[in-house]
């Protein structure tokens, strides 16, 4: 069953909310625009257990003018924060885990600063996780004004693999400038992988090879996203791009130590 059958049979089971994985999603919305449609009845959409970029989210209120609700999630506790219909952020689920953001130097982030996340499981009396990180990294949010208490967590920036490095040793978590490849041509799946500080792969599910005057304003859409003219080539699939051993798709992935 491929992503669209799964689609179809998810929205017949609850017709107005479909439950799925960005990377998924992103190819839904290629289905949904080819067909020229939205399902009529789906109201809202709701990501898990990946990293939802602000073009994927962008995509989908602009083609169908569906909002995203994404939830944070992890194999080890299960939901840690889910997204508030409020403000946005991403509400702790406090009644049953303590989740920190610490700094390099290990002390608490204050509301806007990016730190790593550790966990402890306040209902797991099987394996207790006590300070756990996860290896991920969130931006620590303010109160909310909806008025709930819950601690709040702003951004869910990732992994630090999913780091771009620039040649002055600086890390960012990069927007790719994802949402007007379609300016370009029709690309059902990429994905960046940066080897070293002159070489970035970016890899392509297209139907065919792309001329090099489309490669060059693929490059111009990317360079103006990262903010840095990288050397940038391009590899061509026709087969769906390959996953992490966790089942989680990464669009973009750093080797640099």
């Amino acid at each position: 069953m491929d992503v669209a059958q799964q689609a179809g049979w998810l929205i017949r089971r609850n017709p107005h909310y479909l439950l799925t994985y960005p990377s998924n999603l992103n190819a839904l919305l290629d289905q949904f625009e080819k067909r020229g449609s939205f399902p009529p009845a789906l109201r809202q959409v709701r990501t898990i257990g990946e990293t939802l970029s602000a073009d994927t989210r962008e995509r989908c209120r602009q083609s169908g003018g569906i909002e995203v609700v994404d939830m944070y999630s992890s194999q080890e506790v299960g939901i840690i924060a889910l997204q508030c219909p409020v403000s946005g952020l991403y509400h702790v689920q406090s009644e049953s885990l303590l989740v920190e953001g610490l700094n390099d130097d290990g002390q608490p982030c204050k509301p806007g600063e990016v730190g790593r996340i550790v966990i402890t499981d306040l209902h797991n009396f099987a394996t207790p996780i006590i300070r756990y990180e996860i290896r991920d990294y969130a931006e620590v949010g303010p109160a909310c004004p909806c008025g709930r208490g819950l601690q709040t967590l702003a951004r869910i920036m990732g992994r630090r693999r999913n780091m771009v490095v620039f040649p002055n040793g600086e890390r960012h978590w990069p927007l790719l400038g994802a949402y007007r490849f379609r300016e370009v041509v029709t690309i059902k799946q990429y994905q960046a992988i940066q080897y070293a500080l002159d070489d970035i792969e970016v890899k392509l599910v297209v139907e065919h090879p792309l001329s090099s005057e489309h490669e060059a304003r693929l490059t111009a859409i990317i360079h103006n996203a990262l903010g840095y003219a990288f050397p940038l080539r391009f590899s061509y699939f026709d087969q769906e791009l390959p996953k992490t051993q966790g089942g989680k798709f990464e669009e973009f992935v750093s080797l640099i130590r």
